[in-house]
């Protein structure tokens, strides 16, 4: 079986909008007041409380008269608030993190409901009943397929989301399958693929960065601590929601199109936070060109390499397929037809002339068939390739790799120019 999760937003009320509000700042109460019960505990030398005994003091909390408003939120989201308390601190305990802190107006980490039973959910009419509230639409883009296991309400920027997560049946691969599909992903276009297609990219932060910028200088035109100041802050914050929906949609839309054509599809595993890394440097050894790398840097950032792959990797195994990262190294510089490699290859940014066989044709066309035969090759020493069963080990978070992706550093990220004959998106 696998997990999913379906993410709709909610068309609250005003009224209801209110009440969430309150709830979610009860969950914060709750997760504050804990944090100083153990806080007061660890002062006096005694052991830290566990979830059971947080519990019995929630319990007693939404019984005290004074703090009875909690009896008015649902048990079940602060019981879960002080079960992600707890783990916060055995993360804490172990290394693997800091201190739990107290949390501020704004800062509230969800609503959650651990069972399928807590909410009703009216698929036909499109409409969620959580706890204590009445019916709330939402915005169903698509069906919930599989069996609800749990229910989270989360707020970005005044708007409130549904994220449902269902259990489902996994898929299993057919028999057959290699890659049909390499992508070369770059900045001047996000991406090419071995079909012909050059996608021009989205720059979803470029094209709003000069209202971007007027926007942050209004925030630090505002008195810190007033209400002016506040209201600018949110308004930057819908700024930068806005350009995070926007990507997210054209990028969802770009890799189902890819995963419903191809199951099995070659990439380059690109390592974005070595290539995006600053070129400060030291005291002692500066940098040099910063202005440029950090130009280049939000440019590699602005395409989201890394949620395109994430996106691709979940929508093929969903469909019995897989994603085949291979080593970006000398992809741009090697010939596709005759296999040889050398700088001079790549006269320009968008030009590649093989001097050895005289093949010649657009640089990203050229290494997105070498990312498909490189996925090839992978993809046959896999055991899924012969049918095996194979267990998936969780990743062991290392030190950054450098990057290998090399690119003559000539053209601008800017400009999006495909070659003749060849469509652009």
């Amino acid at each position: 079986m696998s997990i999913r999760a379906f993410r709709f937003q909610l068309r609250p009320k005003p009224g209801t909008a209110h009440a969430l509000r309150r709830f979610a700042g009860a969950c914060r109460w709750v997760w504050n007041r804990a944090i100083g019960e153990q806080q007061r505990l660890r002062a006096a030398g005694e052991k830290f409380s566990g979830y059971a005994v947080m519990c019995r003091w929630l319990t007693v909390w939404r019984n005290d008269p004074d703090t009875a408003w909690l009896a008015e939120t649902p048990v079940q989201t602060q019981q879960q608030t002080l079960k992600r308390l707890e783990a916060s601190y055995r993360r804490f305990f172990e290394g693997q993190g800091g201190y739990p802190r107290f949390r501020g107006r704004g800062q509230d980490a969800g609503l959650r409901f651990p069972k399928a039973s807590d909410c009703k959910l009216d698929l036909d009419n499109q409409r969620l009943k959580p706890p204590k509230l009445g019916w709330v639409r939402m915005r169903q883009s698509q069906p919930v397929q599989g069996e609800v296991r749990n229910w989270t309400l989360t707020q970005e920027r005044g708007r409130w989301f549904v994220s449902i997560q269902v259990e489902q049946a996994d898929v299993i691969p057919a028999a057959g399958l290699v890659p049909t599909l390499g992508i070369d992903f770059g900045v001047t276009l996000f991406a090419a693929t071995t079909d012909g297609e050059c996608v021009a990219p989205l720059n979803a932060l470029k094209r709003q960065q000069k209202y971007l910028k007027r926007v942050q200088r209004s925030v630090s035109r505002k008195v810190k601590g007033s209400k002016n100041r506040r209201k600018a802050i949110d308004r930057l914050g819908r700024v930068h929601a806005r350009i995070v929906a926007q990507r997210s949609d054209w990028l969802h839309k770009l890799t189902t199109r890819w995963a419903n054509e191809h199951p099995v599809i070659a990439i380059e595993d690109l390592k974005v936070a070595a290539m995006s890394a600053s070129a400060k440097g030291t005291a002692t050894a500066p940098g040099k060109k910063l202005r440029q790398k950090a130009g280049l840097n939000r440019s590699i950032l602005d395409q989201a390499w890394g949620e395109a792959r994430r996106q691709l990797e979940y929508k093929t195994a969903a469909r019995g397929g897989a994603v085949v990262p291979g080593d970006p190294a000398y992809t741009s510089q090697r010939c596709s037809a005759c296999g040889h490699t050398a700088r001079e290859n790549r006269p320009t940014q968008a030009r590649f002339a093989c001097e050895a066989c005289g093949h010649s044709e657009n640089a990203d066309l050229n290494a997105a068939k070498n990312i498909l035969a490189a996925g090839h090759a992978v993809w046959v020493a896999r055991p899924e390739a012969c049918g095996a069963e194979v267990r998936r080990a969780r990743p062991v978070r290392g030190r950054r790799a450098a990057a290998r992706k090399q690119e003559p550093a000539e053209g601008s990220a800017a400009q999006a120019v495909a070659p003749a004959g060849i469509p652009v998106l």
